[in-house]
């Protein structure tokens, strides 16, 4: 059983997530919550990487069903800079606006969390470990997610190695580009920045 955690208790967070979404987008939410923290202790995070790899995990989707329309005024509330990318992919705005939401919700100001939150749909360059965490368990939970990608994703995971999280992601974001090239969507930039971020450093150690 997973504790609570001291910068939120865990209870209080679900009770107010389970308002915030449809019963099958708050069972995954349960879902990434339980694999972040599955990750978290196999890749051995120290306790204070783990409680906000858990927080996130649980929370990443707090304004997912959030309209477009709404996404955009809440970016603008807040003062968060849009695009015209960001315009023609309104599911890049929920994570966004959801750490700010959690933030003001929450009283929550440690980055590393919010940044799991804001950067678990598309990536970006220089992820953190807890960041990289909360995307794997986005993509791998065991509630709602494909069984046979979950097995494929987590059978080449080696738990020993430093690299194998790297590696891992570096599998995830080349596989949604190629899903999105497939179905002729738009592919976010940063999702571009952050497949080559892994790919250079992943080859400067001789790992590619």
């Amino acid at each position: 059983m997973i504790q609570a955690t001291t910068l939120l208790d865990l209870e209080q967070a679900k009770a107010w997530l389970s308002q915030q979404l449809n019963a099958e987008r708050f069972e995954h939410s349960i879902g990434a919550k339980d694999k972040a923290a599955e990750l978290a202790d196999k890749f051995n995070l120290p306790p204070a990487e783990r409680e906000r790899a858990i927080l996130a995990g649980l929370l990443h989707d707090a304004a997912k069903l959030m309209p477009a329309t709404e996404l955009i005024a809440y970016c603008e509330r807040y003062e968060l800079p849009i695009d015209d990318i960001d315009r023609k992919t309104p599911q890049t705005l929920h994570p966004f606006v959801g750490a700010e939401i959690v933030r003001e919700t929450f009283n929550l100001q440690e980055p590393d969390l919010l940044n799991a939150i804001r950067y678990h749909t598309t990536g970006r360059a220089g992820m953190s470990r807890v960041e990289k965490i909360v995307y794997v368990a986005d993509k791998i939970e065991g509630n709602t997610r494909n069984p046979l990608y979950v097995q494929k994703v987590t059978s080449s995971l080696d738990y020993k190695s430093p690299w194998s999280l790297d590696l891992t992601m570096l599998y995830i974001l080349d596989s949604t580009i190629q899903f999105l090239m497939e179905k002729h969507q738009v592919i976010h930039p940063r999702t571009i920045e952050a497949r080559n971020d892994f790919v250079i450093n992943l080859r400067a150690e001789k790992h590619l």
